[in-house]
């Protein structure tokens, strides 16, 4: 049963409600007379005529993020059930704009219309009982084929701490001389060069923990803290040999040269901020590429991980620990079939934790 209706001539009926915050929400309630099994159902067929992507769901609450034409997320509902057949709708802005000018408002309004109207023409026919029964279907696993056997577990290498972090210093004092050439042969452009800094080295260190297959992620976290500090004295010493070499400067040490430094303190435009002001910027020099490159190298790691597990793996994996088996029942499941080694079992499971933390960063 197709319900033929015009979602903007049905979104302009809805009467705006500003909202005023750095993230504005809107949230309003409403109650239905169909059963409480058909509710969640009924929202997923909701959400899919409006085209607002589902980034969570359980069996109270489902969220989902409404796009501009461009592919952007805007704005994420939250379909809240309450009891008695009471329905809580709650949208926020995802960016902080402190005022939504009534989009909020729009987008609450907008679903409680199509719910109710897609309520009183399915329930004039079985369209409920059939949403009902393909949702409960699919989240019993009704239809799936347990397979006879799985494919092979892939053959990595062990993983290797102490290639890592060679490859991380020989990336972080190349990083150095590049932005000291870089500084001193052109100008220091703060944020840009700490913008690449943090893309590149979160690449290249990712590419080294491919091949090393390492990812215990808090001692890459000092790792790259590390790096970060020694591209900073690779960078400063670098000058120190270009500007010496340049001006003929002998008997200046690199000690005193970072005093001279101090001294002089930084100048920005033509307003010297001082010592304070060059500290300030070499710290931030530190932590603002830091950030960048550590979200860069856990994403390219967890998508490591993820590729490491075939998805009939991963796909009957699923499905043993939705039939309620516990963690040592799983592991024999998967023994029998051929992924014996515990190393291999982990690997599913870090596939399981990266997955995971995707779906998480994507509800934000």
């Amino acid at each position: 049963m197709n319900i033929n209706i015009n979602i903007e001539d049905l979104e302009l009926t809805v009467k705006r409600k500003y909202s005023y915050k750095y993230k504005p929400e809107f949230s309003e309630s409403f109650t239905t007379e169909i059963k409480d099994n058909q509710i969640i159902p009924l929202v997923i067929e909701v959400f899919e005529k409006l085209e607002w992507p589902i980034v969570f769901a359980d069996e109270k609450s489902i969220e989902a993020k409404r796009q501009n034409n461009w592919g952007k997320s805007t704005e994420k509902i939250t379909i809240t059930k309450k009891a008695s057949g009471r329905i809580e709708v709650h949208s926020k802005t995802i960016e902080g704009n402190f005022i939504d000018f009534g989009k909020n408002s729009k987008r609450t309004g907008l679903f409680v219309l199509l719910f109710q109207k897609f309520a009183d023409e399915y329930g004039k026919t079985d369209k409920l009982v059939e949403i009902q029964t393909k949702y409960e279907k699919e989240k019993s696993w009704e239809d799936y084929e347990v397979p006879s056997k799985l494919p092979k577990p892939g053959v990595y290498k062990k993983p290797n701490l102490e290639l890592s972090v060679i490859g991380g210093l020989i990336i972080a004092i190349v990083f150095g001389i590049l932005i000291a050439l870089l500084t001193q042969n052109f100008t220091y452009i703060i944020g840009i060069y700490e913008l690449g800094i943090g893309f590149g080295v979160g690449y290249l260190l990712g590419q080294v923990l491919k091949k090393t297959n390492y990812i215990e992620f808090r001692t890459l976290s000092i790792l790259l803290a590390v790096m970060m500090v020694l591209i900073l004295i690779t960078n400063l010493f670098t000058q120190y040999l270009l500007i010496t070499a340049e001006f003929g400067i002998s008997g200046v040490s690199f000690v005193e040269f970072l005093k001279l430094r101090f001294e002089s303190g930084l100048t920005i435009r033509d307003l010297n901020v001082g010592w304070i002001g060059l500290l300030v910027s070499w710290l931030f020099q530190i932590v603002f590429p830091f950030f960048i490159a550590q979200a860069k190298m856990a994403i390219m790691v967890m998508n490591n991980e993820i590729k490491k597990v075939p998805e009939t793996v991963l796909e009957y994996t699923i499905y043993l620990f939705e039939t309620g088996k516990t963690e040592s029942e799983v592991r024999a499941e998967l023994s029998q079939k051929g992924w014996k080694k515990g190393t291999d079992q982990d690997s599913i499971f870090n596939a399981f934790g990266a997955i995971h933390e995707f779906k998480e960063s994507y509800r934000e």
